[in-house]
């Protein structure tokens, strides 16, 4: 059937009934017996989903941009992201043709900034059945678990093969800048997959926003020192995360790596199910993380780290733009950027990314890259064995020598190396 933006989709099959899902979603919601009964154990959450539900009356994608607007009036998103939610799993038709219908006003509320929040009170909110999660206790089951998901949610082709084109996976290590919060960041991989379907016409149905559960740190392990993993609603294991320090000195979690690695599980799982011509992408994962893993798997799967190398590719096209505005008559963008002093503010995953690429392949001098971390500009003496860096990703973006000035200040900083460009991330 082909939906209100012209993607032909497959038959909603959250209505269908079937057996209760046991591999694929959360611990706790295995635990309560599914969603429905997950969502009606806590009367805060119950109320909430009536509540959206009876707001949700939509049948046309005017009528459903006229109730999301009455919660945007509010002036906070919150409310109308619960809207969005009850409405993509009422109608997922509708949703994405209101979504395309108003994008600039819709995709702030279903992604960046509102999921952020979003995300912090993941586990206080409505479940519902799109998005699969795949938890560390059921490790040497993940391609059941993507199969019990496939065929309750994906389209098959005509050899009866489950049709799966992108899985947006994370494991909640890094949300935004929000810090750990563990399985209650499925809002991100959700949220990434809409913006691909409105902006890029990827088809909904043959998509999967997947978390890896893995454990969660305590409220220290989070920007705001919010209780997610031990709130009594939380979704996922209630464990920690078994981490140990890697031989470039960084500490990363121990299960991603080695032979019982629960990223290299998923990747051949989901290959062996989908084919090889399924995206898979890494999301929000932490940088000590997400450098090795993508760097492990590039090779031999069809992999992508939007962090690393979506944002950096944007942040790029942006200077280029930026450059073209500037000099109209220039044909080589490029050239003229490799003229240009370019200081990165911040060391995480887009920032590295962005300033790899410009030096890499856009063959920027490496002494005209700049890159901070809370330490000041980085640097690193010839032997590599001094300097501010943290970790071999920052190591290979760093000065040759110490600075001679206070680099802890941004407005110094930019006093003494005068950047042509200023990115923060």
């Amino acid at each position: 059937q082909r939906n209100l933006m012209g993607i032909h989709t497959s038959t909603d099959r959250e209505t269908s009934p079937m057996a209760e899902r046991t591999l694929s979603l959360p611990k706790a919601v295995v635990a309560a017996g599914g969603i429905d009964k997950w969502n009606a154990s806590f009367a805060s959450i119950a109320l909430l989903k009536r509540t959206m539900e009876a707001a949700c009356t939509a049948t046309t994608v005017g009528e459903a941009l006229a109730e999301v607007k009455a919660f945007t009036a509010l002036g906070h998103n919150l409310y109308a992201y619960l809207y969005l939610r009850a409405l993509a799993s009422k109608s997922r038709d509708l949703y994405y043709g209101m979504l395309a219908a108003e994008p600039s006003l819709l995709l702030p509320v279903a992604y960046t900034p509102t999921v952020g929040e979003a995300c912090q009170k993941f586990h206080l909110l409505p479940q519902y059945e799109r998005g699969a999660t795949l938890s560390l206790s059921d490790r040497g089951h993940f391609k059941a678990a993507l199969e019990e998901y496939a065929e309750r949610m994906l389209p098959k082709r005509d050899d009866g093969s489950y049709d799966c084109e992108c899985i947006v996976f994370s494991d909640g290590g890094r949300i935004l800048g929000l810090g750990d919060l563990g399985a209650c960041g499925m809002g991100i991989p959700s949220g990434k997959l809409d913006l691909y379907t409105v902006c890029g016409g990827f088809n909904p149905s043959k998509t999967i926003p997947l978390m890896l559960d893995v454990g969660c740190t305590d409220a220290s392990g989070n920007t705001d020192k919010l209780t997610i993993r031990d709130h009594p609603q939380y979704l996922g294991l209630k464990q920690e995360r078994l981490k140990h320090t890697s031989a470039a000195g960084t500490e990363v979690n121990s299960c991603f790596y080695g032979p019982e690695s629960v990223v290299a599980e998923l990747m051949s799982a989901a290959t062996e199910l989908f084919g090889k011509g399924c995206l898979l992408q890494f999301e929000d994962f932490n940088s000590n993380d997400a450098f090795p893993l993508l760097a492990e798997h590039r090779e031999r799967y069809l992999t992508y780290n939007d962090d690393i190398q979506g944002t950096a590719a944007v942040a790029v096209a942006a200077v280029l733009g930026g450059i073209k505005i500037q000099k109209p008559q220039s044909t080589d963008l490029i050239g003229e950027a490799r003229k240009m002093t370019f200081l990165f503010h911040g060391a995480g995953s887009a920032n590295l990314g962005g300033a790899l690429l410009l030096r890499d392949e856009g063959g920027v001098p490496a002494s005209q890259i700049f890159v901070t971390n809370s330490r000041g500009i980085i640097w690193a003496s010839e032997d590599g064995k001094e300097g501010t860096f943290r970790n071999n990703e920052q190591k290979a973006v760093a000065q040759k020598a110490a600075p001679s000035f206070d680099s802890k200040s941004l407005v110094d900083v930019i006093k003494h190396v005068k950047p042509d460009v200023l990115i923060g991330a």
